[in-house]
């Protein structure tokens, strides 16, 4: 690549340091132009507000530039500006060295997860070789305890331009560097996007633009999103990143044109992100660094402290509350903390956050967001520490796991996306791999292609109230064969939606827990489903007897056929008996009720057209029956005084 091939890169460039140490003038050396946008800061040579700009490096790559205050009465600032900072350029002078705001903006910088740094050393000019060596050792010294030791330290002039190529060098190096790890961090992710507004102004002809370092994901021209909190809806009708694209990537500081009812409106501290996928909160547990109170390294932070809690480029009062009645916190400690505020702020899982104090404003500490959303008990069970300390080692499958053993029912795999924060294509992957872990179980509603996914402890609890309430049913309606699935779901899981419910009962089913014919379930071994089972046998002995007619077979062979056993033929024969369903003409001989009153109607049409008696061959040739089931027929409706028998007549038989 050659200096003339100019490249964007998704890459922020922020810079740090204490006030009147140079941090404007090295910009404007580097770039020709001056980042303090207002006619105050320039008047009185000292920034007050955040500064934007691009930087050209070296090999080509057009970077995003952040400007921020150094005096410490605009630490917030500050903060919000270093929010999307990729590589920070710590600006210290040579003619003071290291001051309190280098060691507050180095903290913020180690809150906010910045791990790239190249320190430039401004002021050369005004300095002797030993005093800037001096200088430069104090850097070096300071940053050892930190995670930027060994970063680069580069002394420039910006008023003689001394050292300035061999810093575009360094950074050059660095936007590589992180430019690389991010790339492996964000592929194949499937995030949505998220913009943390740092600025809103109105154009003449354009409208209103918002500015911000976008997060997560892509967006395009034509996108429609949402602010929080404001909840204002709104499209994207154009969109700058160094000039007019129609597309911007994760890490590139943006200018979106948005249309939309109240878009003037939006302010520095929303967050644009598409519907349903960009939440908010007003509890959260985040893991919490205490650095003490204006770093001085002493005190306590005790549970119940009022803050200011800054995430994104949003700012929130709220309160630091201790888990479990813990002691406070120490200078120099890190713990998982619970965090109540006052307003919701936009916010989700891996983000990080600052916290200030709350009057006057210093830095207290700050860290990682575990949880976006918590319960108002500080109290955690064993599954909830299983749970954040899965989310503070970083481990996503076994949070995944541990929170699916937190849940009740079954659920979605998009339940598990919006309480992780996880995209749709991670939580997916994640809850897959429980289940082939062992960690889970997969389950399928009867008319839904979604799975649902369940702890196997979650699942056997919920198949026993299954269980239990089948039992409890069948108890308080003894003639009832069967429920509705409503009616079971309503007994034994009462928030279960639809979905959830018919997975339960098709696992049941399958583990012989329930069983389910037609639109009822019940109890297989009940003695509901006994009755059931006979009654079901029964219906289908009557249905083979009504077609067989007077021809029907032996008993035993009508079960043969009907594939029923012999305990289940014997009962449903007793009960068909009883009700003179059947009417037994042998002993393994029976008509249905039906075919018998039809053997009776033929008999009397027959001895009627015989002249009022007829031969046992007539009669048979009219039944259209074998002699021997025909005989068998007439003996029954002689025993049952239909007809009767004069052997004295030459066997001829008439009508009672």
């Amino acid at each position: 690549m050659t200096a003339c091939e100019l490249v964007e890169c998704p890459v922020v460039v922020g810079t740090a340091g204490h006030v009147d140490h140079g941090k404007s003038a090295l910009i404007e050396a580097l770039t020709g132009k001056n980042p303090d946008r207002l006619e105050v800061e320039r008047r009185r040579g000292m920034t007050t507000e955040l500064g934007f700009g691009e930087l050209v490096l070296p090999s080509g790559k057009i970077v995003g530039l952040v400007d921020v205050p150094g005096h410490a009465h605009y630490l917030r600032a500050m903060v919000q500006g270093a929010t999307g900072v990729d590589v920070a350029l710590l600006v210290v002078s040579a003619v003071e060295g290291v001051m309190p705001q280098t060691r507050e903006h180095v903290h913020v910088l180690e809150l906010l997860c910045v791990t790239h740094m190249v320190v430039a050393l401004t002021m050369r000019d005004l300095v002797d070789d030993e005093t800037a060596e001096l200088a430069e050792l104090d850097v070096e010294a300071f940053l050892e305890g930190t995670v930027f030791a060994g970063a680069s330290v580069v002394p420039v002039s910006s008023k003689t331009g001394e050292g300035l190529g061999e810093l575009l060098a360094v950074l050059d190096d660095a936007v590589c560097s992180c430019l690389s790890e991010r790339l492996e961090a964000t592929a194949g992710s499937g995030d949505t996007p998220r913009l943390p507004i740092d600025r809103c102004f109105s154009i003449r002809g354009t409208g209103t633009v918002v500015t911000g370092t976008l997060h997560d994901g892509p967006v395009s021209v034509g996108d429609e999103l949402v602010a929080l909190p404001s909840r204002t809806h709104c499209r994207v009708r154009g969109m700058q990143v160094h000039g007019d694209t129609q597309r911007a990537v994760p890490g590139q500081r943006v200018a979106l044109n948005l249309v939309g009812d109240g878009v003037a409106h939006l302010k520095r501290g929303e967050m644009l992100g598409v519907e349903g996928c960009v939440g908010q909160t007003l509890r959260f547990l985040m893991r919490l660094t205490y650095v003490g109170h204006d770093g001085a390294r002493s005190g306590v932070l005790a549970s119940g402290t009022r803050v200011h809690v800054m995430a994104g480029t949003a700012e929130v009062l709220g309160r630091i509350m201790l888990l479990d009645d813990e002691p406070p916190l120490a200078v120099g400690e890190t713990r998982v903390v619970q965090v109540r505020l006052e307003r919701p702020l936009p916010l989700r899982a891996g983000d990080h956050a600052v916290i200030l104090s709350h009057s006057p404003i210093s830095l207290l500490g700050g860290g990682r967001v575990l949880l976006s959303r918590c319960r108002r008990s500080r109290d955690l069970s064993a599954g909830e520490r299983a749970l954040l300390g899965a989310l503070d080692a970083g481990d996503r499958a076994a949070a995944v796991a541990a929170w699916l053993g937190l849940q009740r029912l079954p659920v979605p795999a998009a339940a598990a996306a919006r309480a992780l924060d996880l995209s749709g294509v991670e939580a997916a992957a994640l809850l897959h791999g429980t289940v082939s872990s062992g960690d889970a179980v997969a389950l399928h509603a009867e008319r839904s292609t979604e799975e649902l996914y369940a702890a196997p402890a979650v699942l056997d609890a919920a198949l026993a109230a299954l269980s239990d309430a089948l039992a409890a049913m069948h108890e308080a309606a003894p003639k009832q064969t069967g429920f509705t699935p409503g009616e079971v779901a309503h007994a034994a899981w009462p928030t279960a939606g639809e979905d959830v419910a018919s997975a339960l009962v098709l696992e049941g089913c399958a583990r012989g827990i329930c069983a389910q014919e037609a639109s009822e379930v019940f109890d297989p071994h009940s003695a509901a489903a006994a009755i059931r089972v006979v009654r079901e046998a029964s219906q289908r002995i009557v249905a083979a007897l009504d077609e067989a007619g007077l021809g029907a077979a032996t008993l035993p062979e009508v079960g043969e056929q009907l594939q029923l056993d012999r305990d289940a033929m014997t009962r449903a024969l007793r009960e068909l008996s009883l009700n003179r369903a059947i009417v037994k003409i042998e002993r393994d001989v029976a008509l249905s009720a039906a075919a018998e009153a039809h053997a009776r109607e033929v008999v009397a049409a027959a001895i009627e057209t015989a002249g009022g008696a007829a031969t046992t061959s007539v009669l048979r040739e009219a039944l259209g029956v074998s002699r021997k089931r025909a005989i068998s027929i007439l003996e029954h409706l002689d025993a049952v005084r239909f007809t009767t028998l004069d052997k004295d007549a030459g066997g001829l038989r008439s009508l009672r």
